[in-house]
C-alpha cells in the first residue's frame, strides 16, 4: 500500500487536465456518491464489503469480479474512462446519435462510478440511462433526473421487460465474466430486453499487448493464468463477434483501436502505464502467489515497466463490437 497514494494522487491531477467539461452541477462528490448508495443496505444480514489487504471488495463469494471497489479503484476508474474516451474520441460509436437526440432508454451494463452515464445523461437530456452494478459505487439520491442506478447482477435475469431498451453499453466485463456466461447468459439476457431495432456495444481491453518487454510478459502471464483459475478468459475479444451472431444480434462491427503505454505517448501514455500499474498493484496478491514470487520481487516487475515500454515502444488494442436486434418481418 505504500505507493498507492501517490499513484492516485498522479491521477487525480491529470484527471483534471482530460476533463473535456465540468462535473454535472447535480451530480456530488465521489464520498457522498458513495454514502448515499449504501443508504439502502444497513438491514442486511452480513455487510456488502469485505477488506483485504487494505482494499475493499463485495462480499459475496459467488461473484468473481476480481478487482477491489473502494475509493482508489473508483478513481481509476475514472480516469480510464477519460483515457478511453480520449482513444475513440467519443463515448458511444453505434449508429445512436439521432434517437438519443429524441429520447432513447439506455442501459449501461457494469456502470461503475458512473461515469460515463452520467456524461451520457448530460449530452442527450431527452433519453433515460439506467446503470447497473454489483457494486453500489454509483450515486444513489444525487443525480441528474434522467438517470437511475440500480445493484443488478448481469449473470441473472434482470428485472426488465421484453424489448425494453433502445441501446445497451457495456465495457471492460473480462474481469467480470467466466467465458462461458458471455455467449450463454449475459448477451441471450441483454438480446432479450433490447427492442427490435436496439443496438449493443461492447467494448473490450485486449490482453495481447504488442511488444511486452519481459517484466510486462511475466505479469501479463500471470494475469491470463489467474484468469483461468476464475473460468475467466482475458483474451475474449476474438470470440465476442461470434457470441453476438449465435445470439441472434445482426449487422455486427468490430471497431479496433490502439494506444501506447509511457511517456512517448504523452500524457496519455502515462495515463494508461498507471492504469496498468494499479491493476496489478491490487492484484498482487493472487498473482504473485500465482508466479511464486515474493512483494519485493512483484514489486521490481511494476517498477521497471516504465523504461521497459518506452524502450520497446509497447503498446495495446482496444475493441469495439456493436449488434443490432433483427426486425421481425411483419
Amino acid at each position: 500500500m505504500g505507493h498507492r497514494p501517490s499513484k492516485i494522487s498522479k491521477l487525480s491531477k491529470l484527471s483534471s487536465k482530460l476533463k473535456k467539461k465540468p462535473s454535472m452541477n447535480n451530480s456530488s462528490s465521489r464520498d457522498n456518491n458513495t454514502s448515499n448508495s449504501l443508504s439502502g443496505f444497513e438491514n442486511f444480514n452480513e455487510p456488502i464489503f469485505k477488506f483485504e489487504n487494505g482494499r475493499r471488495y463485495i462480499n459475496n463469494d459467488s461473484i468473481q469480479y476480481l478487482l477491489p471497489n473502494d475509493d482508489d479503484e473508483i478513481d481509476r476508474l475514472q480516469m480510464q474512462h477519460y483515457l478511453l474516451r480520449y482513444i475513440w474520441q467519443s463515448n458511444f460509436s453505434a449508429p445512436v446519435k439521432e434517437i438519443l437526440r429524441c429520447g432513447a432508454k439506455v442501459l449501461d451494463v457494469g456502470c461503475g462510478p458512473a461515469t460515463w452515464t452520467l456524461e451520457m445523461a448530460s449530452d442527450y437530456p431527452r433519453s433515460h440511462f439506467i446503470g447497473i452494478d454489483i457494486a453500489p459505487i454509483f450515486p444513489s439520491e444525487i443525480k441528474p433526473i434522467n438517470t437511475e442506478f440500480q445493484i443488478q447482477n448481469v449473470t441473472h435475469r434482470l428485472p426488465f421487460d421484453d424489448n425494453s431498451f433502445d441501446y445497451i453499453h457495456m465495457r471492460l466485463m473480462l474481469a467480470v465474466l467466466k467465458e462461458e456466461e458471455w455467449k450463454s447468459v449475459v448477451l441471450p439476457e441483454l438480446f432479450r430486453i433490447l427492442k427490435p431495432g436496439g443496438y449493443i456495444e461492447s467494448h473490450e481491453f485486449d490482453f495481447r499487448i504488442v511488444n511486452q518487454g519481459p517484466c510486462m510478459k511475466i505479469l501479463v502471464e500471470g494475469f491470463i493464468q489467474f484468469c483461468k483459475t476464475k473460468n475467466m478468459n482475458p483474451i475474449v475479444c476474438p470470440l465476442i463477434p461470434g457470441y453476438l451472431q449465435e445470439n441472434g444480434f445482426v449487422d455486427i462491427d468490430t471497431l479496433k483501436n490502439s494506444g501506447h503505454y509511457g511517456s512517448s505517448a504523452g500524457r496519455f501514455g502515462k495515463l494508461a502505464l498507471e492504469d496498468f500499474i494499479l491493476v496489478f498493484d491490487a492484484l498482487k496478491t493472487p498473482i504473485s502467489s500465482i508466479l511464486e514470487i515474493n512483494n519485493e520481487e512483484y514489486q521490481n516487475l511494476l517498477d521497471k515497466l516504465q523504461e521497459e515500454v518506452d524502450t520497446n515502444d509497447t503498446f495495446y488494442e482496444v475493441y469495439k463490437f456493436i449488434g443490432k436486434k433483427f426486425i421481425p418481418e411483419n
